[in-house]
């Protein structure tokens, strides 16, 4: 491999570029604003460009892997590729950003499940080099497994209680107050008009009230679906020996008892795995696919 490695993940919310060397240390960090392909592909071009240009006046890096917000945006990939390689004289390799994640995880010779439940959810596998993607189809369908969804489905036991002419419990009414609902039309209003980061940012008050057996009872219920999911793709995917398991997203690692609830279950269906516990960013899975790469060639 070449002396020096650069990784740049490009996300709907900053671009984060890192210049490593030939053992994966850092040497150069640059951090710029949002690079997403599928809001403004002109743009995304450019802060990438600029991003390699403060890298390289460090040092040249013959390797460069960029993972990209809006790839599938991205007309012509190879063409893209071939006009910065050609621009900075690297060979440049484009990939969906969550790829990065993916291989900032990667251990040889362990297949990898990668479960990440924000805002919105997705299950990635990487088992033997190949990459399977299972849901993260958008809130429409749900997004099982998110703050999205832990909240929709708060919402529906609360309109539900309604149709039954049941009291709601405090809880019930700390939310609606919350929100500044006051019954079932105004409820239903503030979901229609409201976009979905702002009905997942309700997922907070979930967690603020964990000592609520309901707001536990709810967390729990979400926590099981993670994990049916979890269960669903381990099956699907073939992995036959010992894997790595890796929560990410806000929603997983910060809503109480979440996190704790998926892995004790996984427990008890006697599978093998182990938990990520040394948490790298996802740039770093740029420095992990050229050393990968390197290691075919040689």
């Amino acid at each position: 491999m070449s002396n020096f490695v650069i990784s740049i993940d490009g996300g709907g919310t900053k671009t984060l570029g890192v210049l490593y060397n030939l053992n994966g240390l850092e040497t150069k960090r640059v951090v710029a604003p949002s690079s997403n392909f599928a809001v403004d592909a002109i743009q995304a071009k450019k802060v990438i460009q600029d991003v390699i240009y403060q890298l390289i006046k460090v040092e040249h890096a013959p390797v460069m892997h960029i993972g990209v917000a809006g790839y599938s945006m991205i007309k012509d990939i190879k063409a893209l590729e071939e006009e910065l390689s050609n621009q900075f004289h690297s060979k440049v390799n484009i990939h969906p950003d969550a790829h990065l994640g993916l291989y900032s995880v990667y251990q040889e010779n362990l297949p990898l499940i990668y479960v990440v439940g924000g805002t919105g959810s997705i299950i990635y596998t990487l088992n033997n080099d190949k990459i399977n993607r299972y849901g993260g189809y958008g809130h429409l369908f749900g997004d099982e497994g998110s703050a999205y969804s832990v909240v929709m489905s708060l919402f529906k036991d609360i309109l539900e209680t309604m149709d039954l002419n049941k009291s709601l419990n405090k809880f019930q009414q700390h939310i609606l107050k919350t929100i500044g609902a006051t019954d079932r039309t105004s409820l239903i209003g503030y979901i229609y008009r409201s976009k979905k980061q702002e009905i997942a940012s309700l997922a907070q008050v979930l967690s603020m009230h964990s000592s609520s057996s309901y707001a536990k009872k709810i967390l729990k219920n979400e926590a099981k679906k993670i994990t049916s999911n979890i269960l669903t793709v381990y099956k699907k995917s073939g992995i036959n020996s010992k894997f790595m398991l890796a929560l990410r997203g806000g929603f997983i690692e910060k809503a109480y008892g979440v996190k704790e609830q998926i892995i004790e279950i996984l427990k008890k269906k006697n599978l093998d795995f182990i938990v990520e516990v040394d948490v790298k960013e996802a740039v770093y899975g740029g420095y992990m696919m050229a050393l990968i790469s390197d290691r075919k060639e040689s």
